[in-house]
């Protein structure tokens, strides 16, 4: 005969942690970041109260089922599950990524994860010895709990559903965009090509040439500036200001800094004179949100060529977003010491929504697998300026033949990439093109520990050619950057600050780098500033002595 007490209880406490999973969880996640995500709500929603049913009656019948003993520690694993996790994601968390930007996964220091796995192990360990010795405080310790922990998220997911933005539930109209029509071709002429691969550092660089050392050989007519800096960590601000120079103002907020730095008389005078040399400038981000901060690609309008205002059509996996998100999820209430099983990276968010025809390919697999099928094909009626960049090892999910695999070491990622821009290369050899071509392979940022905060920088040069890659310290930096591309255009690039050639070997120069985090002291997200003479032993010796300057953002980016 059926207990009805313990189905009703099975249920009740079933509810909790497949409520909390598969509802209220990627909810929150989705609202928390809905600015970063090209998904709506109801994309997922429905699917995932579907996925709530089914896994709920399933536990449902299985509790019910199972003996006495084995039931009451099944119902009590189940309950410090969703109980515990929940005094995770409340307070226990820190600074958590949920969009996985970092490619070193989630880490915290192991007698942190230590003490947070005693905690849970503290919490079961009460609930099953109630179970043993007061069992009818047991059920109901249960029972109420999970209603009243059930209740409470119910209330806060009602309130996000009733405040969310438009944006949730509609894909925005995006009158501007950029699009992927001609990522694939260059210019019968004249290029200037600048690769961004993502948070590669001069160290992941090391690493790689250690396990492969013929692995950046297709380089060889390139010079390698071993001691470049990237300015900004992170990118955002480090794309924008690549494409413009202009500096971070921490005292207007992120969108008023992005209006101004692409309007100002400097940036405008720049464009007209590389538009006037025949230059069409095409840049390739999906992250283009980064270069304009919510003021939208009509303020590229005059300056950017890849332009378009046709509507966009898309295509959403549904599977890899239920994926996504319930990882994400289970990420959020896991303890310190389980998270790296849970941690997603960037790409797969950016996998889940796929532009159809005409979308920009960011991630290395998808640039290369177009570039195999298509090859380059070239343009005669302007020169190109190429700004291409790409996940590079931002995430570590690229073999070493440029191909996707999950889990990659950085060696492996960071050969991949040089596999991709050796196939580049030999495509603008089989066009001719070059020889006479100005190609920059760079990053946008290094990482995040302080060995490995400077960029990989190759330059080469038209007519340059060597039989190995020649290496020079000269201090550089992204500053440099639009000076150079002005030097290589033909133009008076000195109205623009001093291209990376101003600087010589063995030169010291006073250079910072800005690094956007946290801080107890601050409400919001601060500059910690570096300021350092000399190469990256320097600047590892500025940071631990810590910032030269702390600046307060007028906002946080996230």
């Amino acid at each position: 005969m059926i207990d009805k007490k313990k189905v009703l209880l099975s249920f009740i406490v079933s509810f909790l942690p497949v409520f909390m999973i598969l509802v209220f969880g990627p909810a929150e996640i989705f609202f928390a970041n809905v600015t970063e995500f090209d998904f709506l709500y109801g994309e997922f929603a429905g699917y995932m109260a579907v996925l709530f049913l089914i896994f709920l009656m399933i536990f449902t019948v299985l509790l019910s089922w199972l003996p006495e003993k084995i039931y009451e520690i099944a119902l009590s694993v189940l309950f410090v599950i969703a109980a515990a996790g929940y005094l995770q994601v409340m307070f226990f968390n820190k600074n958590l990524d949920l969009l996985g930007v970092n490619p070193d996964g989630y880490h915290v220091p192991l007698m942190q994860g230590i003490w947070n796995l005693i905690i849970w192990m503290a919490v079961l360990a009460a609930v099953i010895m109630l179970s043993v010795w007061k069992k009818e405080i047991w059920k109901k310790a249960l029972l109420y709990l999970s209603v009243l922990l059930v209740g409470m998220q119910a209330v806060a997911l009602v309130s996000l559903l009733v405040t969310a933005p438009e944006e949730a539930y509609e894909r925005a109209k995006v009158d501007d965009r950029l699009w992927g029509k001609d990522q694939y071709t260059v210019s019968a002429d004249k290029n200037i090509i600048v690769f961004v691969l993502d948070y590669f550092s001069s160290l992941y660089l090391q690493q790689m040439m250690a396990v492969y050392p013929d692995g950046a050989d297709c380089l060889h007519d390139f010079t390698y500036y071993s001691n470049a800096d990237c300015t900004y960590y992170g990118t955002f601000p480090s794309l924008a200001h690549m494409l413009t120079g202009g500096e971070v103002d921490t005292t207007v907020s992120n969108s008023e800094w992005c209006r101004d730095i692409w309007d100002n008389d400097l940036t405008e005078q720049f464009y007209q004179e590389l538009h006037a040399n025949q230059y069409k400038v095409n840049v390739y981000t999906t992250d283009f949100d980064v270069l304009t901060v919510g003021n939208g690609c009509a303020i590229l309008r005059d300056k950017v060529s890849n332009i378009t205002d046709e509507p966009r059509e898309v295509e959403v996996d549904t599977g890899l977003l239920l994926k996504t998100l319930t990882k994400m999820s289970c990420y959020r209430m896991a303890p310190d010491l389980l998270k790296t099983q849970f941690y997603t990276n960037v790409s797969e968010y950016s996998l889940i929504v796929q532009d159809m025809g005409q979308g920009i390919a960011h991630t290395n697999s998808d640039f290369f697998e177009a570039l195999q099928d298509e090859g380059l094909k070239e343009d005669d009626s302007s020169n190109y300026f190429i700004f291409q960049h790409l996940i590079g090892t931002h995430e570590f999910n690229t073999d070493e033949y440029g191909k996707y695999q999950e889990k990659t070491s950085v060696e492996e990622t960071a050969r991949g990439c040089m596999t991709i821009m050796e196939k580049y290369l030999d495509e603008l050899k089989r066009l001719g093109v070059y020889d006479d071509a100005t190609i920059i392979i760079t990053a946008d940022h290094g990482g995040d520990w302080k060995e490995d905060m400077q960029v990989i920088y190759f330059i080469k040069q038209p007519g340059e050619v060597h039989d190995a890659s020649p290496v020079t310290n000269a201090p550089i930096s992204h500053c440099d950057l639009l000076p150079t591309v002005a030097q290589m255009a033909g133009m008076d690039h000195t109205k623009y600050g001093k291209s990376i050639y101003d600087f010589q070997q063995d030169e010291q120069r006073e250079r910072t780098i800005w690094v956007r985090t946290k801080d107890p002291d601050y409400p919001e997200d601060v500059y910690y500033c570096y300021t350092y003479t000399g190469d990256i032993l320097a600047l590892i010796t500025q940071i631990d002595a810590g910032p030269t300057v702390i600046q307060e953002m007028y906002e946080p980016y996230y």
